[in-house]
């Protein structure tokens, strides 16, 4: 340690509570990415369905 340095303070409860706060924000906005990802995939199938039959439409009335 240099002269004039100090050690941390150890984290109080308020700090804790931050972190556990931060924690929960953390995990919430995994949750929030995961369900985003998935409804992409779900939009992009759903676009693939869609052209598919608009093809079968086209070669029936061609």
């Amino acid at each position: 340690m240099m002269p004039g340095e100090t050690h941390p303070a150890a984290p109080g409860p308020a700090d804790l509570a931050r972190c556990q706060g931060c924690a929960s924000l953390q995990q919430n906005l995994n949750e929030y990415v995961e369900a985003l990802i998935a409804l992409k995939q779900k939009i992009i199938n759903t676009d693939n369905l869609l052209t598919e039959y608009q093809k079968k439409c086209d070669d029936i009335l061609c």
